[in-house]
Parts: structure tokens; C-alpha cells; sequence
């Protein structure tokens, strides 16, 4: 990977670390907003799967859709492929949870299996990234 990707790519990195961070400290809160939680949780994910295809020199798909990014990375972690169910699930709190429309407020077991799911993903991701 060159210089110029290598940045890129630790952008990524940085910007799934303040998704984190986000949810750290929403789940710290006296009230806890499941919703922000898992939105958060959802974006984490979705900027480490484009950070690792951006680290292998591959095109970036225009999506939230964690099961479509999944399967652009399959080759590259296959690991990830059981979670492919609980992926479909989080990708919609990407839209879903931000608006009224469909009113939905995720309780704190879905917000918390989320966040230790994009935890999850980060450590196999990260430990694949060779910079």
C-alpha cells in the first residue's frame, strides 16, 4: 500500500474510532439513546469494511448496506461471513433508526450486541490492514 492510500486509509480508521468512542460514551449516559447507539454502531462497521477495501486497492460501492459491503470483502475475511445475518439486521439502524417515519427505538440488548459486533469486526479488520 502506498503512502497516499496508508492515510487514506488510517482516516478510515480514525472516523470508526470516533464512532466507537460515541457509543462509549452514550452507553456511559444516565439515559442512554439506543438509537444513536446503534447508528453509530452501524457506521462503524460500514467505514471498516470500505477502509479495507480501500487498503486492497478495490472501488468503494455508494451504500449503507453492510451485507452488499460484506460481500465485496468476502474474499478478504471470510471470518466475517457468519455475521452476515446480524450485519442485514444493524444496516438498518443506517436510515432506519434516524427518522420518524417508522418509528422504531431498539432496546439496549440489540443496542449492545451492535456495538460488540462493530467491536468484533474492528479488532478482525484492523489485524488485516497492513500498512
Amino acid at each position: 500500500m502506498d503512502d497516499v492510500t496508508a492515510e487514506i486509509v488510517r482516516q478510515w480508521l480514525h472516523k470508526v474510532e470516533h464512532d466507537l468512542l460515541n457509543i462509549r460514551n452514550n452507553l456511559a449516559a444516565e439515559t442512554i439513546p439506543t438509537d444513536t447507539v446503534c447508528f453509530h454502531a452501524q457506521q462503524a462497521i460500514e467505514k471498516l469494511l470500505k477502509g479495507l477495501l480501500v487498503a486492497n486497492g478495490r472501488n468503494i460501492a455508494k451504500t449503507h448496506d453492510l451485507v452488499k459491503l460484506l460481500s465485496d470483502v468476502s474474499d478478504l475475511v471470510p471470518e466475517l461471513l457468519p455475521l452476515e445475518e446480524q450485519l442485514e439486521e444493524i444496516s438498518e439502524y443506517g436510515v432506519g433508526v434516524r427518522y420518524p417515519d417508522d418509528f422504531y427505538e431498539p432496546t439496549m440488548y440489540e443496542a449492545n450486541l451492535a456495538y460488540g459486533i462493530a467491536v468484533k469486526i474492528q479488532t478482525i479488520i484492523v489485524n488485516k490492514i497492513q500498512f
